[in-house]
């Protein structure tokens, strides 16, 4: 069991932390609810225990094979793709085809005319 913890490790590390060459691959895994509820979840682990070894080292066996899963899910994502589902999380509005800046800064702009 100890030896598929480490192999499930290894791969999240080497698909998403060290093999990403997109941060927006990277912006999109870690945005991902499931994986910023585990994240959440492994970081206050990981302070409880003095900040001993990486985060991922907190990870039970269910949450490290979520982790892998999501991995796989992002590494190969195309870049328009990883970014329109980035700005998409990040202002609460469904991804756009295009995922670009503009379509996000409209996006907050129409969010923020709700509020007020």
């Amino acid at each position: 069991m100890e030896a598929r913890r480490e192999r499930l490790k290894n791969k999240i590390i080497a698909l998403i932390d060290s093999g990403v060459q997109s941060n927006w691959r990277k912006a999109a895994f870690y945005s991902d609810p499931q994986v910023s509820e585990i994240t959440a979840q492994l970081y206050e682990r990981w302070e409880s225990s003095g900040r001993a070894g990486m985060p991922v080292d907190y990870a039970t066996l269910e949450e490290l094979e979520v982790l892998a899963r999501k991995a796989e899910e992002y590494a190969f994502l195309d870049e328009e793709t990883a970014r329109a589902i980035t700005f998409s999380r990040m202002s609460g509005e469904p991804p756009s085809r295009g995922g670009s800046l503009a379509g996000f800064l409209k996006a907050l702009l129409r969010r923020g005319g709700k509020r007020g």
